[in-house]
């Protein structure tokens, strides 16, 4: 046998073994492609005010996520579709993030009907989406995908009513509310809770979004003589000129507000520094306080998170609201890593249907289910006085 050629031939041969064990080693090396989230958020039009909100949240989100290595080992690349709080301009923005974009998954968006436009889209491509909207006609069957992170307006109006009863002994009771998906579906919630404890419905209004003078509606309403306003809103500016309407009608109207009417902070300044004395709320338990109580490290720890992200937005932020988007990527996270890795909408689903009890966020003691996607029940919410605040934004208990 030729000694040259069979050592060219060994050398050949260990050339092709250590490119081998090179290359695959190169292969294990590789960084894994990054999970592309998409976040749907209003940044501009009516809603700009909530957005800011998100986008802190969302943002902040994917940048701690990210520093502790990622969902199942692979960094987020975040990237984010202003639907400038219109329908139509969330389905453009749906279809781009899907299949331009091509992410794999979707927090938003805010309002509900900008939410069930966008359903088709994502249930087309099996996204699994995490929002923060509120109406009962999200159910698995119209988003077999989707999860809401906002209490659905079923709950609140159950808790509304209930306090306007035992708290306020009202006999009856007007409504008043914006014209959004969700507002329309409280508003009917609502009236079956009063007929159902004996509460005489005195009148129901219906404002446009972002209205500033609510005196035709206020004017229609008291003719009724109501106990008590049950006000369905979605932020704090509507909160504040539906009270600044009222208190130029000299209406001293007892309020029993929604969680949008928590908002305290553009109610305050539209409607002045009394504009809250004859105001309760819907609150998250977990964003309340009795003054005995001292506050919980997890929210002091987020705060001061928020506080250090974006110092110069920080005391315009309402934290409460401002958590949910946050704990939204972090309930994503949770199942795709509860699934081994898997981004596709029935895996996603599945896991957060059977799981979702066990999430431990800033919001605990979610409740998803087959049955309903809405991660948040009535047995999470609580009655507060929007104004009377911690730092933070935690906001007292009724009844403390």
């Amino acid at each position: 046998m030729n000694h040259d050629k069979s050592s060219r031939r060994v050398a050949f041969c260990s050339g092709v073994v250590v490119f081998g064990l090179a290359a695959a080693a190169a292969v294990a090396q590789a960084p894994r492609p990054p999970i592309k989230v998409g976040a749907m958020i209003p940044l501009t039009g009516g809603g700009a005010t909530v957005g800011e909100s998100g986008q802190i949240a969302v943002q902040l989100a994917v940048r701690n996520i990210n520093a502790a290595g990622g969902i199942a080992g692979r960094q987020i690349q975040l990237v984010i579709g202003d639907y400038q709080t219109e329908a139509t301009v969330g389905v453009s923005e749906a279809k781009r993030l899907v299949f331009q974009e091509k992410i794999d998954l979707l927090i938003g968006p805010t309002y509900s009907q900008v939410t069930l436009a966008v359903l088709p889209i994502l249930n087309e491509a099996k996204i699994p989406s995490a929002n923060v909207s509120g109406s009962e006609k999200l159910t698995p069957e119209v988003g077999p995908y989707a999860f809401s992170m906002l209490s659905n307006a079923e709950a609140q109006s159950k808790v509304m009513v209930d306090y306007a009863m035992k708290g306020l002994k009202v006999q009856s009771a007007a409504i008043l509310s914006d014209s959004g998906a969700q507002a329309k579906t409280a508003v009917e919630a609502l009236k079956a809770e009063l007929a159902a404890r004996n509460i005489k419905l005195a009148g129901v209004q219906e404002y446009q979004y972002r209205q500033t003078d609510m005196t035709p509606q206020l004017l229609a309403l008291r003719r009724g003589n109501p106990d008590a306003i049950l006000l369905f809103t979605s932020n704090g500016e509507d909160t504040g000129n539906m009270i600044k309407s009222a208190n130029e009608l000299g209406w001293g109207v007892k309020v029993v507000g929604s969680f949008g009417a928590t908002f305290s902070g553009p109610a305050l300044k539209i409607a002045g520094k009394d504009a809250y004395k004859n105001v309760v709320a819907v609150n998250y338990r977990g964003f309340s306080y009795c003054p005995s109580e001292t506050t919980p490290k997890t929210f002091q720890d987020f705060v001061a998170s928020v506080k250090a992200f974006k110092p110069e937005a920080f005391d315009r932020q309402p934290l409460a609201y401002l958590s949910l988007w946050y704990d939204a990527v972090y309930v994503l996270k949770a199942a795709v890593e509860g699934t081994g890795g898997k981004t596709d909408g029935p895996s996603v689903a599945a896991w957060l249907e059977a799981n979702s009890k066990s999430f431990r966020g800033i919001n605990s003691g979610l409740s998803a289910s087959k049955a309903t996607h809405f991660l948040v029940g009535q047995d999470a919410l609580t009655v507060v006085y929007p104004d009377r605040q911690r730092e933070g934004g935690l906001l007292e208990r009724v009844g403390c």
